[in-house]
C-alpha cells in the first residue's frame, strides 16, 4: 500500500512539473517580441496578382499600424487575417507564429478561370469558386474570355443565377480537358443565351447552343475535327454548328 501511494506521489508531482513547464514556456513565448515576418504566397499557377510586400503593406494596415517589434500577445491574429483578406486577389489568409518568435503570413491567391469582356463596364474575372474578381493592372492571367452580348443580375458570383452556373460548368469542363482547354480560346454569349465557342487556332466558329449536354457536343466536335477536316480541308467552313440531337452541320 505505502508503494502505491509514493508512485501516486510521484506521479503527481511529475505531472505537476510538466504543467509548470508548459505554462512557463506559454507566458515566455507570447511575451517575445516579432523579431521578422514571413509570407508565404500559396499555388500562384503561373499567376502573379499580389507580392509579398503588398501582403506586408496589408499586414500592417497600409503603414499605419506596423506588428514588427509587438510582444506576441498584443497581437490578434484574427484581425491580421482579415487584414490580409481584404485584398480581393486573396482568397484566404492564415497568420501564426512559431517558437522563435516570427510571424507566419500563409496566403492562397485567388484563381482565375475566365474573364468576363464587359461592354458596359470594367472587365472581371471568375475565379475558381464562381466569384467575380477585378482586372490588376500588373497582371492578365492566360484564361478564356467571354463576351456578353446581354447583361445579367449577378454581383458577386455567377453561381447566382442556374444559368450562371451552366456557364461556370462549362468553363470548369473546358479547363479540366487538356484536349480543349488549350484548343478553345473563349465563347459568346448570344442575346438568348445560346453560345458560341472561338477557337484557339481554326477559324470556324463554333454554334453550341445552350451550356448543356456538354459530352455529347464536345464528343461529336471531337469528331469534327478528327474526322472531318482533315478530309475536306481546314479552311472549307466557316461554322461547326452542334446544336442538333446526332447531326454535326458545317457551313
Amino acid at each position: 500500500m505505502k508503494v502505491e501511494i509514493k508512485k501516486i506521489l510521484f506521479l503527481s508531482v511529475i505531472t505537476l512539473v510538466m504543467f509548470a513547464i508548459i505554462g512557463f514556456a506559454s507566458v515566455n513565448n507570447t511575451s517575445k517580441q516579432v523579431h521578422a515576418v514571413q509570407v508565404v504566397i500559396l499555388d500562384q499557377n503561373g499567376d502573379f496578382f499580389i507580392d509579398k510586400l503588398e501582403v506586408l503593406n496589408l499586414l500592417n494596415a497600409e503603414n499605419t499600424d506596423y506588428v514588427l517589434g509587438l510582444s506576441l500577445d498584443q497581437l490578434d491574429l484574427k484581425i491580421l487575417e482579415e487584414r490580409v483578406e481584404k485584398n480581393p486577389f486573396i482568397k484566404d489568409a492564415q497568420v501564426y507564429r512559431d517558437i522563435k518568435g516570427n510571424l507566419i503570413v500563409s496566403v492562397r491567391q485567388a484563381q482565375p478561370i475566365a474573364r468576363i469582356i464587359n461592354r458596359t463596364g470594367p472587365d472581371r474575372y471568375i475565379d475558381s469558386e464562381g466569384d467575380f474578381i477585378p482586372v490588376s493592372p500588373r497582371h492578365t492571367a492566360r484564361v478564356p474570355l467571354i463576351e456578353m452580348e446581354r447583361s445579367f443580375s449577378w454581383e458577386t458570383n455567377i453561381n447566382e443565377t442556374e444559368y450562371g452556373t451552366k456557364v461556370f460548368n462549362l468553363v470548369n469542363y473546358i479547363r479540366e480537358d487538356k484536349f480543349w482547354d488549350a484548343q478553345i480560346a473563349g465563347l459568346v454569349i448570344a442575346k438568348n443565351g445560346e453560345l458560341t465557342l472561338m477557337p484557339q487556332v481554326t477559324k470556324q466558329q463554333i454554334k453550341f447552343g445552350m451550356p448543356e449536354d456538354f459530352e455529347i457536343k464536345f464528343k461529336k466536335l471531337k469528331v469534327f475535327y478528327k474526322e472531318i477536316l482533315p478530309n475536306k480541308g481546314w479552311n472549307t467552313y466557316n461554322t461547326v454548328n452542334l446544336k442538333f440531337k446526332d447531326q454535326i452541320v458545317c457551313e
